[in-house]
């Protein structure tokens, strides 16, 4: 047994690193002295879990521990080593972990242990940071990644020495960043360091985190609420979407001529390269054309809104360009790329992805970045043979649930009667309907009369005219507004109706009514998710997409199920019924968009 001794804020650590099967012993001890309540974390070749099959992907280090002392088990090494871990998550009472999704399904593909088996055990600090404060970094919050809240709560010096070493180790190798987790020697000191401070740091997290806890989301459950979800999420990315690949395939070459003809046009203007911006300033300004913006480093800038702005065929080229290599390598590349040995490719769901704790899908199917009403990306994805896409959504969640909460009479007469809510808002001031739909959402974003003229292509006065006009017609959500940011300005924060508590800038009060909104949509989105896997749906479920849920049933029992689902997915706040209205498709998700694949 190797011991790697580590101060943290000045307290010892012990982590203890097993060689051969004579030190595992003194392991099984340990996780029987402490398995009321054992943190874990897992070290593998890389973040394609879903690759295990197919030996794309391995499990390299299994480390388990407590506030002070901590065991890492060389599992690649022997299987005596796996049998060790396997069975200390099987012993353990309770489990901490963090952004513990990922470990549970490294151990179902690496360990045969289903997450069902350890999910109901595990907690995940990553879930409980969320609710103690959902700010970024960015945002001046602590953030929600290990190496950020061992930074916030812990010790900079650990973050800065132990969770950033993994880059100075790739340098020491000479490896990409990406490639140093499958080139680290098992045995490097370093590479045990910092797998070994992982749960000691993770039970820290946790003995810190859960007092922090809101007393209101407490008793509200959402701490158990939060667990939930992310497990079932985590169903969803394990059941995958195969590919069309042919499909994919021939999006990828016309993506890719569309770049070489493009790069070709703007080569005859002597730009050899539209990602210069040195090159594309001297073209232009060789053109006559006057450049004024300015990046942060005082340079002149050559981003989209300028090539948007610039009349002349250069620009145009260099647009087409970069956007059809952007499409290619986000979309259809990515999806490609991201196959694994079912046929399948995954998406990951960050089911905490924002401060409001509005849901995130990134990976291989970064569905929020897909063309809205359009199935150009989504013919890339369908159902299994044999089975047909649904999607189920809302039907107008967030003005619905905003009706019910600022309990606005105008609001809910339109609702319960079917009249047109846009159209209303549209004449009170005289406008197109188009007009007063941007304006019904914008209030609820949060965005202001500059936005919304510059969104609906009217005068600033107009578009001040329009907001008055929507204050006065539904006077309730003005109140209830100016409730929330009244709050907001005296405390910071506001809490949602699910009792979440929401941190509110206190230069940005009006973002108040956004968040309140935004986020306790979100939750009945959760509320759908657990009562869809409490009947035993989670089989058929392929992604939450904010508002929507898209399925791939049985084709011939679609209509029965899809009919099922929305039932369990309708819910109802403050006596105003939020509907959720099925559509059924083809077996490719873009047929959803009546075939449109093109964009």
């Amino acid at each position: 047994m190797r011991l790697i001794e580590y101060k943290i804020k000045s307290e010892p650590a012990r982590i203890h690193v097993a060689e051969t099967q004579d030190d595992l012993p003194a392991f099984r001890e340990f996780i029987e002295a402490h398995r009321e309540l054992l943190a874990w974390d897992t070290e593998t070749t890389g973040l394609d879990w879903w690759n295990a099959d197919g030996r794309g992907f391995d499990l390299r280090l299994a480390q388990f521990g407590t506030t002070h002392e901590a065991y890492v088990l060389p599992v690649e090494k022997d299987a005596c080593f796996a049998d060790a871990a396997r069975w200390a998550l099987r012993t353990a009472d309770r489990l901490i972990a963090h952004n513990g999704t990922y470990d549970l399904h490294v151990a179902e593909q690496c360990l045969a242990i289903p997450m069902e088996e350890l999910a109901p055990r595990s907690w995940d600090t990553k879930l409980i940071a969320h609710l103690v404060d959902p700010r970024p970094v960015a945002d001046g919050g602590p953030g929600h990644k290990l190496e950020e809240l061992t930074r916030h709560y812990i010790c900079p010096t650990v973050a800065d020495e132990v969770k950033a070493s993994m880059t100075a180790i790739a340098r020491e190798l000479k490896v990409k960043k990406d490639e140093v987790w499958r080139a680290v020697p098992l045995d490097h000191h370093g590479f045990n360091l910092y797998a070994g401070t992982d749960p000691l740091l993770t039970a820290r997290l946790f003995k810190i985190l859960m007092p922090k806890v809101p007393e209101r989301s407490r008793r509200k459950g959402l701490v158990s609420w939060e667990h939930r979800t992310a497990h079932i999420a985590a169903k969803y990315e394990r059941n995958g979407l195969p590919v069309d690949v042919a499909y994919a395939e021939n999006r990828t070459a016309e993506l890719t001529e569309t770049q070489r003809r493009c790069e070709a046009a703007a080569r005859a203007f002597g730009v050899e390269n539209v990602n210069s911006n040195r090159q594309l300033v001297e073209a232009f300004t060789a053109l006559g054309v006057q450049l004024t913006k300015k990046t942060a480093k005082g340079n002149l800038a050559m981003d989209d809104a300028v090539l948007s702005a610039i009349d002349h065929p250069l620009a145009h080229a260099v647009k087409e360009a970069k956007r059809a290599a952007k499409w290619r390598a986000t979309w259809f590349d990515r999806a490609l790329a991201g196959i694994g040995p079912d046929g399948k490719v995954r998406a990951s769901v960050n089911t905490v992805g924002a401060r409001t704790a509005r849901m995130s899908v990134s990976g291989s199917i970064p569905a929020q970045t897909f063309p809205k009403g359009s199935g150009y990306v989504r013919g890339t994805f369908e159902a299994e043979p044999g089975f047909v896409i649904v999607s189920t959504d809302y039907s107008n969640m967030e003005l619905r649930f905003l009706a019910a909460d600022a309990n606005d009479a105008t609001m809910l007469k339109a609702f319960r009667e079917d009249l047109d809510l846009h159209q209303m808002t549209a004449d009170a001031s005289g406008v197109p309907r188009s007009v007063g739909k941007t304006v019904n959402f914008a209030y609820v974003y949060g965005s202001g009369p500059r936005n919304i003229a510059e969104t609906c292509g009217i005068t600033l006065s107009k578009a001040k005219d329009v907001i008055r006009g929507f204050e006065e017609t539904y006077p309730a959500v003005k109140q209830f507004s100016e409730q929330l940011q009244r709050h907001a300005r005296r405390h910071g924060y506001i809490w949602t109706a699910t009792g979440r508590r929401l941190p509110v800038d206190r230069s940005r009060p009006y973002s108040a009514l956004n968040y309140r909104i935004q986020s306790s949509c979100r939750d009945i989105t959760a509320r759908a998710m657990i009562e869809l896997d409490r009947h035993g749906y989670s089989k058929w479920v392929k992604l939450p997409i904010h508002d929507e849920i898209l399925f791939a049933f049985p084709e011939d029992r679609a209509e029965e199920l899809a009919r099922e689902t929305a039932q369990l997915m309708e819910f109802t706040y403050r006596g105003l019924r939020i509907p959720a209205e099925p559509e059924i498709a083809g077996r490719s998700w873009g047929d959803l968009y009546n075939g449109d694949t093109k964009h």
